[in-house]
């Protein structure tokens, strides 16, 4: 892991946000390793404190679902040239295995190694510390064990890039926060989350919790999706050299099975044009996307926010191509996604004869459509038209039919 030059190198929709595939709940004992060729830079008392941090601050986050209870071992003396892999394995292999039996997560705290190009390292069950031993070091580096990426920012000057720790809030980025809305639903704790079908003004509560308001406002586009957060507390910086303000941040990435983003991955923090370097957006500020939606901050407090959302787009989807067979009384419409560039496509609508018969929300997304049913004898028309998220209808494709 990497955190800067200082740590160089390494209608309204309300419900449960979608889980992961596997939400992270329960116990997960964590052993602490003092593990030295020599020096020995921290106590047993060290590493138990920061561990009951660690573990303080998920327990906080998951909202009571998870925990990491902390046992600490050691000092354990070992080769000088096992630390020289920069490898928290190669630790593990050099000790016997008896040591780790009853754990989930191991975390090897050790001298600083000059030669390993990190403070933290992790692989999917162990942590290696060179050198540094505080609370938001190790919440980062397990966080990888629970399979959180790098909480990253999306930075524009003459061209755009990603910034790979650049999240001011998250601990996963370079902040000493909370895990951010997108990383709790990844993880299976996230409350309830807002997803607008309407202009309207959605109330949220603070991403930290514990609240019984909505934690999210997601609005999904054609290409991309927002995730909009309420930030009740200031956050510092990873480092603690700086702070960032309270305010609603917004995250995104790219819509799943959309168009082509400008957002090369998930979970990139936007800047706030009007913050420079305060990212969170304040009272009276808006995020827009032109042509697409604005998200007004109406209001901004600890326990909770006021987000007014609108639609901007105006365009109507382009007309489907449509295909129809019709065999003994049975008729068969298949059609290609349409063409949709700002809100995205919400639904598609059959028409028989001028009256709509079904309506297929794309939900799921699929670039070929199918609908078959039954017809009465005699000459038909039938059709299917898209409608987008921001209720724009497009025009009908349609076609005559004979069923004898």
């Amino acid at each position: 892991m990497t955190l800067r030059s200082a740590l160089a190198v390494s209608l309204l929709l309300v419900g449960l946000a979608a889980p992961s595939a596997a939400a992270v709940t329960g116990e997960m004992r964590t052993l602490y390793v003092l593990a030295t060729w020599g020096p020995v830079p921290f106590s047993n008392d060290d590493l138990l404190r920061v561990g009951a941090e660690t573990d303080a601050f998920y327990r906080a986050s998951s909202g009571g679902r998870f925990s990491m209870p902390p046992s600490v071992a050691g000092p354990v003396q070992l080769s000088r040239e096992v630390f020289s892999n920069c490898d928290a394995t190669s630790l593990r292999v050099a000790m016997p295995a008896s040591t780790f039996a009853p754990y989930e997560r191991i975390t090897f705290v050790t001298p600083l190694v000059e030669g390993c190009p990190f403070f933290g390292e992790a692989n999917p069950t162990e942590v290696l510390l060179n050198g540094r031993l505080f609370r938001a070091l190790a919440a980062h580096e397990l966080g990888h064990t629970l399979s959180l990426g790098h909480a990253s920012r999306w930075t524009c000057d003459r061209q755009c890039s990603t910034d790979e720790y650049g999240n001011a809030f998250s601990v996963m980025g370079d902040g000493d926060g909370d895990l951010n809305a997108w990383e709790k639903s990844a993880l299976g704790w996230l409350g309830p989350i807002v997803r607008p079908r309407r202009n309207a003004t959605h109330e949220l509560g603070p991403v930290e919790g514990p609240t019984l308001l909505p934690q999210a406002l997601v609005v999904r586009t054609a290409a991309s999706e927002f995730w909009f957060e309420s930030r009740g507390s200031s956050t510092p910086s990873f480092t603690g050299d700086s702070v960032q303000a309270a305010g609603v941040a917004v995250v995104a990435g790219p819509a799943p099975g959309g168009e082509l983003s400008q957002y090369p991955r998930e979970n990139l923090l936007l800047p706030n044009p009007a913050g420079v370097a305060r990212f969170a957006y304040a009272p009276g500020e808006a995020f827009v996307r032109p042509g697409i939606f604005r998200v007004t901050v109406e209001r901004h407090a600890l326990q909770s926010a006021a987000l007014r959302f609108e639609w901007l787009d105006r365009v109507a989807p382009v007309r489907p191509r449509l295909r129809v067979r019709t065999t003994r009384g049975r008729v068969r419409l298949s059609w290609d996604a349409a063409r949709e560039r700002g809100s995205g496509v919400d639904s598609y609508t059959v028409v028989i004869d001028g009256r709509p018969v079904r309506t297929y929300r794309s939900d799921i997304p699929l670039t070929t459509w199918t609908a078959a049913f039954r017809a009465g004898r005699g000459s038909h028309r039938v059709g299917v038209y898209a409608t987008d998220r921001a209720g724009n209808r497009g025009r009908l494709a349609s076609a005559r039919i004979r069923i004898r």
